[in-house]
């Protein structure tokens, strides 16, 4: 079903003009520079094709004759490739492996362009004739530094016309009547079009792209032992094109420009529809959405189109129909979306689902309608990404500290709209017992996995004074008596959310007498002075409220009930924060 799928949307690209997806027969390399070359052969110059754009050069990507697939040995790649196979030398100069490399690319060019009588193409033969390997870094140093040149990847052009020479017609025949030609592949039904006494493809192409992964390239389809054939077939049954057609696709999707990828954890995603759909453009604005109001002028552009997000998150979230903003969109347009993880040489599938726009859609907006709280700060985003809500759960929130399986868990019930993962409350609780502290981020995460996960209809957005449940009532009760210590002790070294937090939430009754012993004392403190008198009599007439909800403080209290202790906590807190602010 994936590869199917793939190979369907590389159709769909190659209809499309300008798409940018390669033809059968090419693979799409980072390409660096071209040997502008004479009709003679003679090089007049080295041309730096990297992209000049950005403050850091970057090759150029290019469809070229498809690249070899190198696990050892010498393989020549056809009329492009690194300099050690077009000149005979490299960083290390005109070495015995290089000037193996030179023929070899030599050889290759021979035996595919045998027939052919183009005058680029015969420029340069008469270039690999004439060249001395053991000059080159003199001679291209004429041109560029040799230090440039000499890693990277290289195309050739012919001077006064325009375009590569691997680019014209006869050159192209060429290529493709060798690969027919040479195939010594088995002929067989493919299992992505169902096409009968086809070549099978052998090697299919590695796929790039995938973080973590090796940087040649990992598969999702590859035998290398006994052990995994089945059927009496050592290789899968996938024609030569659709292996290229499948993985050019999903090398694409891959591609460091795209805008249909996004990583969570270790695991890559993809995806794509059907047939066109605004929705690929700004699916991943829906994983990480843009922030608005940036003063920066590179920026400016980008604050329509964040505006346009918001707002059709909201949109979703409040339930609402996505077309009110986007009028293109169809919602029952099929949507893909595939995770892929690194593992040694090849990829892992941690992620597969086929589902409609609207579904999805559907979907995403529950996951931000149930992790929807008020926020700590007016900076927060009120969509928090995915990697966001993943780094509260990681000890120093640092990204590498993510657990796979909990970002894996979190992503699906995102797009599923199953179950969050069962340790996600234990593991922002044991966050927050360890560093003190119940951020907006912990305090959303702790909302949605109660409204999803327990049997709780309704979490409060904001403070809800009516709320009777105690474990709700304990965590405002706490909050009041952390500040009436704030506003009786100010600049304490440790209030009593570094002390007891923990404790307070899980054995209440071990702490809250000895809490509330201690507030009086705060309490009364703040009575002497005329200043705060007013401010005393305030927290004392809260804390009897709250503790008018409740006949005794529980023992212990549940995991579930300990989150909603916190969120009760967080909500007493920001108005605390939210009052302050208004009244100065």
């Amino acid at each position: 079903m994936t590869l199917h799928a793939l190979n369907s949307y590389y159709e769909r690209m190659m209809a499309e003009v300008d798409s940018g997806m390669s033809a059968f027969g090419t693979s799409v390399e980072n390409i660096s520079f071209a040997l502008v070359l004479g009709a003679d052969g003679t090089l007049r110059e080295v041309e730096d094709l990297r992209d000049q754009s950005s403050k850091k050069l970057r090759p150029r990507k290019m469809p070229v004759p498809a690249s070899v697939t190198r696990t050892s040995g010498v393989k020549a790649n056809f009329l492009w490739d690194k300099a050690a196979y077009l000149f005979g030398a490299d960083a290390d100069g005109a070495t015995v492996k290089s000037r193996e490399r030179f023929e070899a690319f030599n050889i290759l060019l021979q035996t595919v362009g045998k027939d052919v009588e183009d005058g680029g193409f015969l420029s340069v033969k008469k270039f690999l004739q004439q060249w001395d390997p053991e000059q080159t870094e003199e001679v291209i140093t004429r041109f560029v530094p040799w230090g440039d040149v000499c890693n990277t990847n290289l195309v050739f052009r012919l001077d006064g016309t325009i375009g590569f020479i691997h680019d014209r017609q006869a050159v192209q025949d060429a290529w493709l009547k060798y690969g027919k030609d040479n195939s010594d592949a088995p002929l067989g039904q493919c299992l992505i079009t169902g096409a009968e006494d086809v070549p099978l493809a052998r090697v299919h192409t590695p796929i790039k792209g995938v973080r973590g992964g090796q940087t040649s390239g990992g598969y999702i389809v590859s035998f290398n032992a006994s052990a995994f054939v089945s059927y009496r077939q050592d290789k899968a049954s996938v024609a030569e094109s659709s292996a290229f057609a499948y993985t050019t696709a999903l090398n694409s999707l891959l591609s460091g420009d795209s805008r249909q990828k996004i990583t969570i954890g270790d695991t890559t995603y993809v995806f794509w529809a059907k047939c066109s759909t605004p929705a690929e453009s700004f699916l991943a604005d829906l994983f990480d959405p843009p922030s608005e109001g940036k003063d920066d002028a590179e920026e400016q552009d980008d604050q329509q189109t964040a505006s346009k997000i918001q707002s059709l998150l909201k949109m979703i979230r409040d339930g609402r129909k996505p077309t009110d903003i986007l009028p293109d969109l169809e919602d029952d347009v099929r949507f893909y979306i595939l995770g892929l993880a690194p593992n040694a040489a090849r990829l892992s599938i941690r992620f597969w689902q086929v589902t409609s726009l609207g579904d999805l859609l559907e979907k995403i907006g529950r996951h931000y309608q149930q992790l929807a709280i008020v926020r700590q700060f007016d900076n927060e985003p009120e969509f928090p990404p995915l990697w966001r809500l993943l780094c509260q759960t990681a000890c120093l929130g640092k990204t590498e500290n993510i657990s796979p399986v909990l970002a894996g868990g979190l992503t699906r019930a995102m797009l599923t709209g199953s179950r969050y993962p069962q340790n996600l409350l234990s593991v922002v609780l044991e966050r927050i017992r360890a560093e003190h502290h119940i951020t907006y981020f912990r305090a959303a995460l702790l909302k949605a996995y109660l409204l999803r996960n327990t049997t709780l209809k309704e979490v409060p957005v904001a403070l809800d004074l009516d709320r009777t449940d105690q474990p709700y009532l304990l965590g405002r009760l706490f909050s009041v008596l952390e500040k009436a210590q704030e506003e009786a002790i100010p600049g304490a070294n440790a209030t009593i959310k570094d002390r007891y937090l923990s404790a307070a939430a899980a054995t209440p009754a071990q702490v809250f007498y000895m809490l509330l012993k201690n507030s009086a004392n705060h309490i009364s403190k703040l009575k002497k002075n005329p200043e705060t008198k007013g401010r005393a009599f305030h927290y004392d007439v809260m804390t009897q409220d709250i503790i008018a909800g409740f006949s005794d403080y529980p023992k212990t209290m549940k995991a579930e009930e300990q989150g909603l202790f916190m969120i009760g906590y967080y909500h007493q807190r920001k108005d605390f924060y939210t009052k302050k602010t208004q009244e100065g």
